[in-house]
């Protein structure tokens, strides 16, 4: 009953891919590409499945693992130890990256007499008990959420249909093949957090569950990739594309033109809902993939560890921009110039060089005694950091 199947991973994915992305990587494709844009998100999407079928072929060669437990074996300590902080610090810089999109947000939008800092510490004593409860906590709560995620996308091309002028989709590669693939190579980085969640994730699937993994790790990005490309196609039938590459936050434009008769109105309240509860699980897993990578880099034992990270790094998102005065459009230039590259080393380059690196010299086989600790793990990652650290020693002892 308490079994994590890849559906779930591939459905936490999905979240997370689509509330990093649905605010402001229209307005980035629609200055990059115009109204090829729509083509850019499905070539990205279609690129991303690559490094995602890599990273589940990667980490089913290391079952109750997660990639920062593996690095020892797969690049030798010293080096391994090198690219695990690399990752870390990528989580750390991702999970900073989802608070300030959600505090510019409801600072433009929601609550703008509220300070910062106030808007700040609340979301994170959120985000805290989110990444205390634990990863099963987590996957559970993103299977009621993402459906919805899903459905808004859908609405919003649906229900303003009569006011959409599908002529702004074409004629196709007007500017160029060029802009499509600079489009592409943007929002590829934010395609390539799927990879991301099973070098992570993976590792609290049982073998039994794990059969088809790949193709349904494969599915999620795609379901994402359609998801996302539809709110595109929607904002620029809506907004056209000259438009678009001026709005900061166009799809959050177009919900807000919705209406159904006079008995829906105001759907925007709809989304705001959904992207808060989205962005608050990415910047959970955020924070939970960075305790566990430090407390695994540092060979840390025992709960309290993993606890004292977690706050640690809650600590810091909190702190840091006190001592930067970063306007919104650094924001604009942080998500666009180094958060989509990070994104696309971090989830696209990396997982295809570490199977390279499994094909060429595969990693030798542990002996079957560690299988008991799967059907232990499974009921013990309810507990979330607490389950998991418990399945961590079980794979130490063993």
């Amino acid at each position: 009953m308490n079994k994590i199947s890849m559906f779930e991973i591939a459905a936490l994915s999905i979240t997370i891919v689509i509330s990093t992305s649905i605010m402001f990587t229209p307005y980035f494709a629609a200055q990059a590409a115009g109204q090829g844009a729509w083509i850019s998100v499905l070539a990205a999407g279609l690129i991303a499945c690559i490094p995602t079928a890599a990273a589940v072929a990667v980490m089913a060669k290391f079952p109750r693992q997660s990639v920062i437990q593996a690095m020892p074996q797969l690049l030798g300590v010293f080096l391994g130890k090198i690219v695990s902080l690399l990752y870390a610090c990528f989580f750390l810089f991702f999970a900073a990256l989802a608070v300030w999109r959600m505090e510019a947000f409801a600072i433009r939008f929601l609550i703008p007499d509220t300070p910062q800092l106030v808007i700040r510490v609340i979301f994170l004593l959120g985000v805290a008990y989110g990444a205390l409860s634990g990863s099963t906590p987590l996957l559970r709560t993103n299977a009621y959420l993402m459906p919805l995620e899903i459905l808004v996308p859908i609405l919003t091309v649906i229900l303003p249909a009569a006011r959409l002028n599908f002529n702004f989709l074409l004629p196709l590669f007007e500017q160029g093949v060029k802009s499509v693939i600079n489009g592409t190579v943007l929002l590829l980085g934010w395609f390539c957090q799927v990879p991301v969640v099973i070098l992570m994730f993976q590792r609290h699937v049982s073998d039994a569950l794990l059969q088809g993994g790949g193709r349904k790790a494969v599915l999620g990005t795609l379901v994402a990739t359609v998801t996302l490309g539809l709110g595109i196609i929607g904002i620029l039938a809506a907004f056209g594309p000259e438009q678009t590459s001026t709005m900061f936050y166009p799809a959050f434009a177009l919900v807000r033109i919705i209406s159904v008769s006079t008995f829906l109105e105001h759907t925007e309240v709809i989304f705001v809902v959904v992207w808060v509860a989205s962005i608050f699980l990415a910047t959970t897993f955020y924070i939970q993939a960075f305790a566990e990578s430090i407390s695994d880099i540092l060979n840390f034992k025992g709960k309290s560890a993993k606890v004292w990270i977690m706050l640690i790094s809650i600590f810091i998102l909190t702190v840091w921009p006190l001592f930067f005065n970063f306007s919104f459009y650094v924001l604009l230039s942080t998500i666009r110039d180094i958060g989509a590259a990070a994104g696309t080393a971090f989830g696209g380059v990396f997982p295809l060089l570490l199977l390279v690196r499994v094909i060429i010299a595969p990693p030798k086989q542990k002996q079957k005694k560690a299988e008991p600790q799967a059907e232990l793990s499974s009921s013990e990652t309810e507990g979330g950091v607490f389950g998991s650290e418990i399945e961590d020693g079980g794979e130490q002892k063993s």
